[in-house]
């Protein structure tokens, strides 16, 4: 009878705890939350807060306002990678052309890098991020040992929601290869898309950024995705290879008179240092569709190649798949919409390049611990408990042992 208790007890207590238990508990659809050091960016460069690499930083971005920037001081043999995130509330109202504008400059004025994301729908807040860099090269600007200022601006529609949106940052760097290594050639994006995986499909759950990410390699997976969440999945790539990803979102049965939802269902690939890879989206109207997008063959030397899918595909490591349900199709099916994900990993693995130091140093995210975060997210859900439940779960142990005692 103890033994049984026992058992039911510590069953409960290692139900999911945070996001994952909060999903049955409550209708809002579990979203990223910004963690990481509060840091304020400043209107002038003379006033920029300093980041440094391999730290997650978080921010806000309120409408209507001077660009935030951030100070960063780089030496002349690394490459560095700044990546933001806004993080609007799922379901909030977001236009077309509302995005985040970023720029990475010297202090004397040069242009290292720009780029500009928004999210191309009308309702379709999600996490929206992009990446600035500085690369080394030969042909490359701001190679020299200099600070270097992050611009962040908020491209904002008036009809949108007013409310300030979250940011999460990060910088990493990449160490230079060894002296007389060479990158090898850079490989093009391919033409021939491959069948997609299949096989029996497993369950698994998306997480709600990229430290939570559910962990996939090849084959199929299946999940559920609510109208307005974003689920994220993880899957290594190798030097040499390319990952393809099918996602399916089945048909369900429709609530009302019928129509769809333009951008209904979104497909985004980010690379190891979350830089935005590509991106597939396709209507919704209760019927099954599926949108496919890849990460390119990984190469050292693809940093120096124009397109950016390719380009972005300069490292081995996670890549990151967002998947995205739009808030509208609420309004055409009850409940989540089930979702099918074929991962294929084409190529043959290659030998990493020769760097001159760690090139993963910095990549760690809270919540990992080199195996999944399974173990952190345990911790994190044991930190969660209640004085009361702590207590009731050490009557438990205690209770067992007794028993064990007893019949010795």
């Amino acid at each position: 009878m103890i033994r049984k208790a026992v058992a039911v007890l510590v069953a409960a207590l290692l139900l999911p705890a945070g996001p994952a238990a909060a999903a049955f508990a409550d209708t809002a659809a579990p979203s990223w939350q910004p963690r990481g050091e509060a840091v304020r960016g400043e209107p002038s460069t003379a006033d920029a807060p300093g980041l440094t690499a391999g730290v997650l930083y978080r921010d806000t971005l309120p409408p209507g306002e001077d660009a935030r920037r951030y100070a960063v001081q780089l030496d002349a043999t690394s490459s560095a990678y700044l990546a933001v995130f806004a993080l609007p509330r799922p379901g909030s109202e977001v236009a077309f052309g509302d995005g985040v504008d970023l720029s990475l400059e010297s202090t004397d004025g040069t242009r290292c890098d720009s780029a500009y994301r928004t999210f191309s729908g009308d309702g379709a807040a999600r996490p929206l991020g992009t990446w600035v860099t500085r690369t080394i090269g030969a042909d490359e600007p701001c190679q020299q040992a200099h600070a270097y200022i992050l611009s962040v601006t908020r491209k904002f529609a008036g009809t949108s929601d007013r409310a300030p949106w979250p940011l999460q940052i990060r910088l990493t760097t990449e160490p230079a290869l060894l002296p007389g290594a060479t990158p090898g050639p850079a490989a093009s994006a391919g033409t021939q898309t491959p069948a997609p995986a299949a096989g029996t499909a497993r369950g698994t759950a998306g997480g709600t950024d990229f430290a939570g990410a559910a962990r996939l390699g090849a084959g199929v997976w299946k999940d559920r995705v609510r109208p307005g969440q974003t689920c994220f999945y993880e899957v290594p790539v190798d030097w040499g290879r390319q990952a393809w990803i099918d996602a399916e979102f089945a048909n369900a049965p429709v609530t009302g008179t019928g129509g769809f939802a333009v951008s209904g269902v979104r497909l985004e690939v980010y690379n190891p240092r979350w830089g935005f890879v590509t991106g597939a989206t396709g209507s919704y109207s209760g019927r099954q569709t599926s949108v496919t997008a890849t990460t390119g063959t990984v190469a050292y030397a693809n940093r120096w190649e124009s397109l950016d899918k390719v380009s972005a595909a300069r490292f081995a490591g996670p890549y990151y798949v967002a998947v995205t349900v739009h808030r509208d199709v609420a309004g055409l099916v009850r409940g989540a919409l089930p979702v099918t994900l074929r991962i294929g990993l084409e190529g043959e693995a290659r030998a990493a390049p020769r760097y001159d130091g760690d090139p993963t140093a910095d990549l760690g995210l809270p919540g990992e611990d080199g195996s999944g975060g399974e173990s952190a997210l345990r911790l994190a859900g044991f930190a969660s408990l209640g004085t009361g439940t702590v207590l009731l779960l050490s009557l438990a142990v205690w209770a067992a042992s007794a028993r064990r005692r007893a019949a010795g």
